[in-house]
């Protein structure tokens, strides 16, 4: 049946929207007119497969697809082979997208998982194809098969790789069909449309997971005219914040005073991007963002992650702690000054006897005290970008070790992550100066989106310059890799791709900002070896690897040390 045989036509034209909200978040692109929806067994919106049609839509060439999808008109099989298009589709889009969209990698988990378990009564009697979508999607929640060699190699081929060029994608797609099915993919006379007619992805009974269709041509031209007028333009401001509070937690400061610190960071490289600080939390109210429901949801999985795999150790990283304490508390003992404080016992201060006489105040001795607490700070900085996604545990590990260590000696410690998400670099601090209490609030870590180093370490800097202490260290756990969705785009100047070699120079710069402001920088590296370039040429000598927990406290003790020792 059609859509509006399930639904009443105002529901259907409901979902309708639905999906294309999807598809343009996706896309990022509310001007787009997408000729395919996606739409679960009972005609609502499924937002998994409109995320991937969205994100097809900015990482593929329709009209090369189009044509594709045109030639299996001439076949009766073509739903089936529409069907399988979409399986490589979906893998392509997916790869290529995962890193900057947070939420894709749990909504696929959940997609994948009604679709298993929904096809575990009809197994036996599947298709050829329906078996490929469910050994896709078996795959993905990295379960097995029982796969013939001829369906094990087949799906392989439709698994495309996100290194595919548009063009390669297409042209992998005609070498399946013809090495698999015997069938060349031709256009046919011009102007015919019948494809467009009905795209089901298997439209039988029991088809699994979603459908995805296609408009005919008199509802593609009045959507198009509708879809247009309803909504041109990209989403606006206001959107955006309220899509990164549901994603990340509300901002810690008004609209007013965030614009002045984005006029303030916001420049060069980083011009035309935004900027949010949170504290994590949940905004009031109810979320509106199907996504941000699932994103917290995997991020408390997470976090239920991060503590187990510090209590699966914990002997030794209490040891750790006790070790990385001694160092650095030996440390401030030799290289901090002294200072002469007012006690209440101590050295008799002359000059202080009139206190006790006329105000009863006792405090008229002096006594040597270290003060670390006006003196020394530290700020750790966490890579909280998907490419850490393999070592979230061990990053909130070391994280928490670090600030536990310092805690023990008394150094004021503040940890925060920094994240980007479409033109948007998300700052989120887990615990701040004087919370000793909250160090525990490290393992609420998660890793989404893509990483604008030089954005985040200019954050960090706005954050240094306003606090009270002398010597200020900052700590950065990073793989050294800058990728941003987001080009550099300088106003007058050349766009460029922020990743390699651009957003290596310009991480570096910002490192050298900090370093002109007094600010001792080092940096824990989590990266691959492949990486390494990259991280000496951002923090020059500073700089440690750690291969093996045990080795944490010497290293990045030995670096403290020195760092604290040249203050």
């Amino acid at each position: 049946g059609s859509l509006t045989d399930m639904l009443s036509e105002r529901e259907a034209e409901r979902e309708e929207r639905r999906a294309n909200n999807q598809i343009w978040t996706a896309a990022r692109d509310y001007s787009l007119h997408s000729e395919y929806h996606a739409y679960n067994g009972d005609g609502t919106a499924d937002v998994y497969m409109n995320s991937i049609i969205g994100a097809a839509y900015q990482c593929c060439d329709f009209g090369k697809l189009k044509e594709l999808f045109q030639s299996f008109t001439r076949t009766a099989k073509g739903p089936e082979y529409e069907e399988l298009v979409w399986i490589a589709l979906e893998n392509y889009a997916y790869e290529r997208s995962k890193a900057e969209r947070p939420a894709l990698p749990g909504l696929r988990r959940q997609y994948a998982r009604e679709l298993v378990d929904g096809a575990a009564r009809q197994e036996r009697d599947m298709e050829e194809t329906e078996r490929l979508k469910l050994g896709h999607y078996r795959r993905a929640l990295g379960e097995g098969m029982a796969l013939t060699e001829r369906e094990k190699k087949m799906l392989d081929a439709l698994e495309l790789p996100p290194e595919l060029t548009e063009a390669e994608v297409v042209e992998r797609l005609r070498d399946f069909f013809s090495v698999y099915y015997s069938f060349v993919p031709t256009v046919t006379a011009r102007g015919s449309r019948s494809w467009l007619r009905h795209i089901r992805l298997g439209r039988r009974r029991n088809t699994l997971g979603a459908t995805v269709r296609s408009e005919d041509d008199e509802e593609s031209s009045k959507g198009d005219k509708r879809v247009r007028g309803r909504m041109s333009g990209e989403r606006t401001e206001p959107e955006m914040r309220e899509y990164l509070e549901e994603f990340f937690g509300p901002s810690m400061y008004g609209t007013g005073d965030l614009h002045r610190i984005e006029e303030r960071l916001c420049t060069g490289n980083h011009w035309d991007c935004m900027l949010h600080f949170t504290r994590g939390g949940v905004t009031a109210g109810k979320l509106k963002n199907r996504e941000a429901l699932v994103q917290r949801s995997a991020a408390r999985r997470q976090a239920e992650a991060n503590r187990k795999y510090y209590m699966d150790d914990v002997i030794r990283n209490r040891l750790t702690i006790a070790r990385l304490a001694e160092k650095i508390r030996n440390c401030i003992l030799v290289h901090l000054d002294d200072a002469m404080i007012k006690s209440r016992a101590g050295q008799l201060d002359a000059r202080s006897v009139w206190r006790a006489v006329y105000l009863g105040d006792g405090r008229i001795f002096q006594k040597h005290e270290r003060t670390t607490d006006t003196e020394l700070s530290v700020d750790v900085l966490l890579d909280a970008s998907a490419s850490q996604l393999q070592r979230q545990e061990s990053v909130a590990a070391q994280a928490y070790i670090l600030a536990e260590s310092l805690t023990r000696c008394g150094v004021p410690v503040r940890v925060f992550s920094f994240c980007s998400v479409g033109a948007c670099t998300v700052v989120r601090i887990y615990r701040d100066y004087g919370e000793e209490k909250r160090n525990d609030a490290v393992f609420d870590y998660s890793a989404a989106g893509f990483n604008r180093d030089g954005l985040g370490l200019r954050a960090a800097n706005y954050m240094l310059s306003d606090t009270p202490y002398e010597h200020r260290l900052l700590i950065t756990l990073s793989d050294c890799s800058p990728n941003d969705v987001k080009k550099i785009n300088p106003p007058g100047g050349r766009s460029a791709e922020y990743q390699g070699k651009a957003g290596v120079e310009d991480s570096a710069m910002e490192v050298e900002k900090l370093r002109r402001m007094g600010v001792r920088v080092m940096c824990v590296f989590t990266g691959e070896e492949s990486e390494l370039p990259n991280a000496r040429r951002i923090y020059g000598r500073e700089l440690v690897r750690i291969r093996h927990i045990s080795q944490f406290a010497d290293a990045v003790g030995a670096v403290i040390v020195q760092l604290i020792g040249s203050m």
